[in-house]
């Protein structure tokens, strides 16, 4: 366990003065505690000056800001909003402050200390975030729906030609550069370089789909705001298949001599998206006159950590420190908070980029309480934030759920499960279909496939399940996996695919059953050599879980009094006759489910009131659980993501607030709901993120630091084929929203064609035929770098292809051909072209 000392040393200096403050600065005086806001204020002369509405989205990378967010709590807020009084529901107050990255301390000072000076308007209640240029969180961006731009200085707007990056998968950023020069590009990002006459967007070969779109419609807003007349796409490789006036024009700001471009830049590589399971707990305390940080222990986290009297700080290292002040803490611990978790970032040696958020204990944030398994919000619970809210319908058609899909993605129903059930079960590499009288016994040692069809207002819809018994091989566990795609290509593409381990059933799943699913141990040929019949022991020993038929499963267990639990009901079953014991938290509804798996002749033997000759069928008395088990953490909200491998490591990007929107049909989004796990497959996405889809998902529960189960269920869903249990998760839901979409690549030749008719001339560019596409997928390099001996070689570079990691532009200058013509000449003559060029 570390313990860590801070002293003076170790704290910012724009924050020794910033920790004590009376007066409350005039700027805050117009806040209305009651009311909605979304403020800017900048640190202009030592002091801070709102920034105008139409600026709300624009800053200088030379300023610092403070942002000011209030809202009811879980409800947006941003650019958009406008301030209304709220009465009855309480308000959650966030005070972020920005930090441009050529900001001077000074400047970092008084934002510091103004921070505190409103928190303390706010009866130092506020969430307080520090953020810095390049590392904003998610909620930050949720400000900037339409995304934000950050700019050099105000003298730069008078001055052309300027060049600037587009980044953000979700949220589109526009950072300008502060010098154009070959030295900023790499081949997984996006450019636009603005002259006075062109706006040239240049797009790196590796970059992001979802950033290439951004960049269109962010180029479509410059070339208006500035009145410029054309938008020219430029290919990473390909600048000098430019017309000559364009290439002209390009040639005074990046001289193509001059090009050096690599495929990626790896201190650009979004570290503060990386996740890790990574989380500690640190408790603080004041000793001698020096703050004393002691490691308490690693995650995962309960809320029952905590201590109302401490301050704790949750250090999930570069990912980001949380420092949380309980509410009987001093108001000297509560103002210095902040300070001492930049002290600890300091002490810690992590980049001073890494954000810090402070909370106070009955005002958490919902992203502070995702960093732990468990959470019950009591205060919250009296003002309507608690639980879930009480289903006041009895019908769950498909239809139904069709029209309430916010009830469907609550209760996780799509309908009622009175449509078609076709069940087949693994058997030695072949599928074995099993009788309907059948349906719903299963055997811990076998997978299973469920195809289920209904009916809902417009058409037939299918759904595939597949179950995982916790005691199948592997061999049967990837057969299965490779089935279930087989089968779904087969149907021409059914668009859902729920991954069902053992023991995690979804709710839907289980009401295919009606409440009667039954899990055996063993392999369904224990019983029955040819497996389709799945004959039952002829004893056995149940334990039934749920009080509903969407929700009641039973699960076969070894008779023994040792495993009777109080808050269950359990099933002993012998030939015809069962006794039915009843736990003394069973509910009546409980009950009503246990008598579904005993047949008709049972017998009800209530906790305390058994028979001796109940125990001696379970091998006589024994201890038993007998504690009251409650679930009644806060339900949590659902959380978007957009997930990628990037070398190999998982990066994930939440956004927050989101709606239908944000899943755009280039990427494989992760929508976590906690208890299920939906994996959107966009229609525009590659093979590859499909193909790593389930893997994302797996890791990404992985690495999760609250500790997260990872048999939870899994649901692929391609786009179009949405059902009302992950619409309802949505806003608003539209179905004819992607009909009007349009790709990057759509987007691109509008803007293409309508250049071409405006100009009286031929489309701009080069146009790439797809019988480059294998050419251009290989990593880039200056020549200069391809000319090395083989030992000196970038690892990725193909020493026997040099040729291959050519751009377009260098390959036709050097072999004077394409590679397409390349490509069809005899092996010998390549070799001899090769090493003309140097390149064998």
């Amino acid at each position: 366990m570390q313990i860590i000392e801070l002293q003076q040393s170790d704290y910012d200096e724009a924050y020794t003065n910033g920790v004590s403050v009376s007066n409350v600065d005039v700027a805050y005086r117009k806040i209305t505690k009651t009311s909605t806001a979304f403020l800017i204020w900048r640190v202009e002369n030592m002091s801070i000056v709102a920034v105008p509405r139409d600026q709300y989205g624009i800053f200088y990378d030379t300023d610092c800001y403070v942002i000011f967010a209030s809202s009811p709590y879980g409800q947006p807020v941003g650019v958009d909003s406008v301030s209304r009084e709220v009465k009855g529901t309480p308000l959650e107050y966030h005070i972020h402050f920005w930090l441009g990255c050529s900001t001077t301390p000074d400047k970092s000072g008084v934002v510091a200390y103004k921070t505190v000076e409103l928190d303390n308007f706010l009866n130092g209640t506020a969430i307080q975030h520090r953020e810095t240029q390049g590392n904003e969180s998610p909620r930050f961006k949720s400000y900037f729906k339409s995304g934000f731009r950050i700019l050099t200085s105000e003298f730069s707007l008078l001055t052309l030609p300027k060049l600037y990056k587009v980044k953000g998968k979700c949220t589109p950023v526009l950072i300008q550069m502060d010098n154009i020069t070959w030295e900023k590009f790499n081949s997984s990002d996006i450019f636009v370089l603005h002259t006075p006459n062109v706006l040239f967007v240049w797009v790196g070969r590796a970059s992001d789909a979802a950033e290439k779109l951004n960049a269109a419609k962010l180029a479509t807003e410059m070339k208006e705001q500035y009145n410029i007349a054309n938008i020219v796409f430029v290919d990473d490789g390909y600048e000098k298949t430019l017309q000559d006036d364009e290439k002209k024009e390009w040639n005074k700001c990046l001289p193509l001599e001059k090009r050096h471009v690599l495929p990626e830049n790896e201190s650009e590589t979004l570290n503060f998206f990386q996740r890790s399971n990574n989380i500690r707990l640190y408790k603080c305390s004041e000793n001698n006159g020096k703050y004393r940080v002691a490691e308490i222990k690693s995650g995962p986290l309960y809320q029952c950590d905590l201590d109302a009297d401490e301050v704790f700080i949750i250090d999930q290292e570069i990912h980001g420190i949380w420092i949380w002040v309980g509410k009987r803490a001093s108001d000297k611990e509560r103002g210095e908070a902040l300070r001492n978790a930049r002290g600890f970032v300091k002490k810690k040696k992590y980049p001073n980029n890494t954000n810090v958020t402070r909370v106070v204990d009955g005002f958490e944030s919902s992203e502070f309480k995702m960093l732990f398994s468990f959470w019950k919000d009591e205060t919250n619970k009296a003002n309507g934030r608690g639980g879930k809210p009480t289903v006041l319908v009895s019908k769950f058609d498909a239809v139904t759920m069709e029209e309430r899909p916010s009830l469907a993605a609550e209760t996780q129903l799509i309908d009622d499960g009175s449509g078609s059930v076709t069940l087949w079960r693994i058997k030695q590499h072949n599928l074995v279909e099993i009788p309907k009288e059948r349906h719903g016994f299963f055997f811990n040692g076998d997978c299973y496939i469920v195809l289920y069809s209904y009916q809902t207002s417009a058409e037939e819809r299918h759904l595939l399940y597949y179950w995982l018994g916790s005691h199948a091989t592997q061999e049967e566990i990837t057969y299965t996996n490779a089935k279930v795609l087989e089968i779904d290509e087969e149907l021409g593409g059914l668009g859902f695919q729920a991954r069902v381990i053992q023991g995690r059933e979804p709710a839907h799943f289980l009401q295919l059953f009606k409440g009667k699913l039954i899990v055996f141990k063993g392999k369904g040929t224990d019983f029955d050599e040819s497996g389709r019949n799945l004959k039952h022991p002829m004893q056995y020993f149940l334990q039934v879980f749920g009080s509903t038929l969407a929700g009641s499963k039973a699960v076969q267990i070894q008779p023994r009094a040792s495993h009777l639990n109080s808050n269950y009901c359990y099933v002993f079953k012998r030939g015809k006759h069962a006794f039915i014991w009843c736990g003394h938290y069973s509910t009546g509804d409980q009950r009503e489910m246990a008598k579904l798996f005993a047949g008709k002749d049972f017998e009800l033997v209530l906790e305390g009131k058994e028979k001796p000759e109940f125990f001696d069928l379970l091998g006589g008395k024994a201890v038993y659980a007998t504690q009251l088990v409650r679930d009644d953490g806060d339900v949590r909200p659902p959380r978007l993501f957009h997930c990628a491998k990037i070398n190999g490591v998982l990066r994930a990007e939440e956004i927050f607030f989101f709606n239908q929107n944000d899943l755009l049909p280039e990427n494989v989004m992760l929508v976590d709901f906690f208890t299920v796990l939906y994996l959107w497959i966009g229609n525009l996405s590659s093979k590859e993120d499909q193909r790593q889809s389930l893997l994302v998902a797996l890791e990404y529960l992985q690495t999760d630091p609250c500790g997260r189960d990872m048999n939870i269920p899994i649901i692929q869903i391609s786009q179009g084929y949405e059902p009302p249990t992950f619409t309802g998760f949505f806003p608003s839901w539209d179905n004819n929203l992607w009909k009007s979409y349009k790709s990057f690549g759509k987007r691109r030749q509008d803007i293409e064609m309508k250049n071409a008719k405006m100009n009286g001339k031929e489309i701009n560019g080069y146009q790439k035929t797809s019988g480059h596409s294998d050419f251009d997928q290989y990593d880039k390099y200056p020549l200069n770098i391809l000319k090395e001996p083989n030992d000196k070689l970038p690892a990725r570079v193909d020493p026997l292809n040099k040729e291959l990691h050519l751009t377009h532009d260098d390959f036709v200058s050097v072999l004077k051909m394409t590679y397409l013509e390349f490509e069809k000449l005899p092996r010998w003559k390549q070799q001899e072209l090769k090493k003309r060029a140097g390149l064998f």
